[in-house]
């Protein structure tokens, strides 16, 4: 893929109450990672981690510290999806590249954060690229992420989920113009990648795809989902698909844990917003 970039790397759920979406998301049979935080800001987060990709539960725990605009995102939207971070596998190649194409990535940041494990804290280190709004969501809602210790992130008990989860199958974001920003993602991730039809745009990255879609058509992907008139300001990051072993044994965990989705036509789960931290969450064969 152009400008090495290589997937969905992640994506960043924001919640009022960081144990409690541990724990709802534990129900949905998900295994959380222990929890990390943010050195110097008062915010922490849960992981659930997949081979190639992941969530991020993100939450404050010290509302007195720097929260990276998360409490006024809560505060204006409510709990749900915040952001998507892409993957590339040399940040350096990808930084370059962007800039040569007139793409106008920010500068390369490296981070670190502190991972609570039982034998003691843990660092692990990442290097950022924020994107151009031209993207259709903000360069805080979409960036590109390499993670420099990736051992330390995925240990092989983290990457077995009772529900059957595999990989992260789509994120849904709808926004004023589809059409508007394909030649972005054309110019960012090859044509090849890039399919526009009835005004819902597609995007290709790895495993899993980026859609677009307006308020007006949002129905052609979600039939008989019932969207409140009150659809907060665009670009609104609405749904994940999560891509499963299994569906059956998907639902028959969700059963179990009194949790019952809709079964679609095509035989997706879907989980109400309420049960999912505020975010549409779908299970399909992967």
């Amino acid at each position: 893929m152009l400008h090495n970039i290589t997937g969905i790397d992640h994506v960043l759920i924001g919640v009022e109450n960081l144990e409690n979406a541990r724990s709802i998301y534990e129900s949905l049979g998900f295994t959380a990672t222990p929890r990390g935080s943010h050195i110097g800001w008062g915010t922490a987060n849960y992981c659930v981690m997949f081979e190639e990709d992941y969530i991020e539960l993100l939450g404050i725990v010290d509302p007195s510290l720097e929260t990276n605009g998360l409490d006024r995102a809560l505060g204006e939207r409510g709990e749900g999806l915040l952001g998507v971070a892409l993957a590339s596998d040399d940040p350096d190649v990808t930084y370059q590249s962007l800039s040569e194409d007139g793409l106008e990535p920010s500068e390369l940041l490296v981070l670190k954060r502190k991972l609570e494990l039982p034998e003691g804290d843990v660092l692990p280190e990442f290097k950022l690229i924020r994107l151009s709004s031209s993207a259709g969501l903000t360069a805080k809602n979409l960036f590109i992420c390499h993670h420099l210790t990736p051992e330390i992130v995925r240990r092989p008990e983290w990457l077995s989920h009772p529900n059957g989860a595999k990989y992260i199958n789509s994120v849904v974001v709808v926004v004023e113009n589809p059409g508007e920003i394909a030649p972005y993602y054309q110019r960012l991730c090859g044509s090849i990648n890039v399919t526009l039809t009835d005004n819902t745009l597609t995007v290709r990255f790895g495993l899993g795809s980026l859609i677009f879609v307006n308020d007006r058509d949002i129905d052609l992907l979600f039939p008989g989902l019932t969207i409140s008139d009150e659809m907060p300001s665009l670009p609104h990051l609405i749904a994940m698909t999560v891509a499963v072993e299994e569906l059956d044994q998907t639902a028959q965990f969700l059963s179990e844990k009194g949790i019952k989705p809709q079964k679609i036509a095509n035989g997706t789960l879907r989980v109400n917003p309420t049960q999912a931290c505020g975010l549409l969450l779908e299970f399909t064969a992967g």
